[in-house]
């Protein structure tokens, strides 16, 4: 009979399309999903990039500072021996060891703080800990 059959026909054409709607809704919910991961993911990179500037401004900026150091250094002793031209060999000498001591002393602290000190740098520069901002989970994404 022919109205049964459009009868049929109509029947499954609503749940059809019914059914295309919630796919179409799962549909926008993954690729949203997907967007807000790439965005994630991008905010990631970003602070990798910022930390790793970061990181070598602060190794340029302790070279800076050890190198003003020795200079600083180098003219306390350029100093001190221009001052004892004047009292003889033994003062002269006496200034050499003392300063040598000093300066081996300096390179001893050197050596010894230097990796503390970059392993130190490294884990404020490098420890990255995303989270969600609270602006961003107020408003029910996250």
């Amino acid at each position: 009979d022919g109205s049964s059959v459009f009868f049929a026909e109509y029947v499954s054409s609503g749940i059809n399309a019914e059914y295309g709607e919630k796919m179409a809704t799962k549909s926008e919910g993954i690729q949203r999903l997907l967007q807000a991961e790439q965005r994630a993911n991008a905010k990631v990179a970003e602070a990798k990039k910022t930390k790793q500037k970061r990181l070598k401004e602060a190794k340029e900026e302790a070279k800076k500072e050890i190198q003003a150091f020795k200079n600083k250094m180098d003219f306390e002793f350029q100093d001190k021996m221009a001052k004892s031209q004047g009292y003889g060999e033994d003062y002269s000498a006496q200034i050499d060891k003392q300063s040598e001591a000093d300066a081996k002393k300096l390179e001893a602290a050197l050596t010894t703080n230097e990796d503390k000190v970059v392993e130190w740098l490294m884990g404020l520069v490098s420890d990255i800990k995303p989270e969600v901002h609270r602006n961003y989970a107020s408003v029910g994404f996250a």
